[in-house]
């Protein structure tokens, strides 16, 4: 099989999947599909385009399965000491150089980022990158502020674990979403000052990317993560978790969130990068798209981090119910 039928094939199987139940109504959740890297040119040869619903050759879709970003990939991770960095990475002898070199890996260049999100864009396809490391992510920026505007749905960058803060207010100067996930702060704050050094104060910035007006829209990163969004949420206002030492404290306070931001981030945030204008918060005319938990539990972060919901609606109808 060849590369481009191997891709074709790929993207067919994937998205046909998702057009048979949102045609018939079996859709169980909403659904964004992403497009790989190699299968861009098929999917805009499709006729795809970020924020279509998917399953209309097969009947009215009921809107909850949609074409989504583009998904491309700027630099490795922390872990890993592969994130794409400005400054060199802190000497650990007892591991060795880094794997990529002392300032990571480029997974795509530069360059390519910014001939693929433009080619996307002038398809109708939007963009989504990852990028952990401050080099990355502002080679991020670079790429998608032209394409900002131009698709259906926002830009995003994905994960935003290190930026310099001259690149935090240009997230908000062209409209580009900050996708992250907190929860990932658990795993990770024990190797960012050994990783990063004195750059861990720009780790993970998230009160200061609300201050400079980004949008955040949070997530779990499932399945690399567990798809419970509550230690995530509880972690967005406390920077804290119970596995952490009891006196490592709060992971750089100055980056707490209210719980007001948090749930935005949660709820809001996600809707506006979707292009859903209908969803996210309790107002007349919006979806039904409803979560209902204990009283009490946004007053306390402990009991928030291990919260079960009591009822789930979506489209108004019970899909969850305890």
């Amino acid at each position: 099989m060849s590369p481009a039928s191997s891709n074709r094939t790929r993207l067919d199987r994937g998205f046909a999947a998702i057009e048979r139940l949102s045609a018939s109504g079996r859709l169980p959740v909403r659904v964004h599909a992403s497009i790989r890297r190699a299968a861009l040119e098929v999917a805009i040869g499709r006729g795809l385009r970020s924020g279509d619903p998917l399953g209309v050759p097969l009947g009215p879709p009921d809107g909850r399965g949609r074409v989504g970003w583009l998904k491309l990939f700027g630099d490795g991770t922390l872990g890993s000491r592969t994130a794409l960095l400005l400054d060199p990475y802190e000497p650990e002898p007892a591991r060795g150089e880094p794997p990529g070199g002392p300032l990571g890996v480029a997974v795509t260049s530069a360059e390519e980022l910014a001939d693929l999100a433009e080619r996307a864009a002038v398809g109708g396809v939007t963009t989504q990158i990852h990028a952990i490391g401050d080099r990355a992510l502002r080679g991020a920026l670079d790429a998608l502020a032209p394409t900002a505007g131009r698709t259906a749905l926002r830009p995003r960058i994905e994960h935003v674990q290190l930026a310099d803060q001259a690149d935090m207010p240009r997230f908000a100067a062209h409209g580009i979403f900050a996708s992250v996930q907190p929860h990932h702060l658990s795993g990770d704050a024990p190797r960012v000052r050994p990783t990063w050094g004195d750059r861990a104060r720009n780790s993970y910035p998230w009160r200061r990317l609300a201050d400079f007006g980004a949008v955040l829209a949070f997530g779990t990163d499932a399945p690399t993560d567990s798809v419970d969004p509550w230690p995530g949420l509880a972690m967005a206002i406390t920077r804290r978790d119970p596995v952490w030492a009891d006196d490592s404290g709060a992971f750089f306070p100055n980056e707490v969130l209210t719980i007001g931001q948090a749930l935005r981030a949660s709820c809001v945030g996600p809707a506006l990068a979707s292009g859903e204008l209908d969803r996210g918060r309790l107002v007349t005319g919006h979806r039904a798209d409803l979560v209902v938990v204990p009283a009490g539990v946004l007053s306390d972060a402990e009991v928030l981090r291990s919260a079960r919901p009591r009822l789930v609606l979506m489209d108004g109808v019970p899909v969850h119910e305890v």
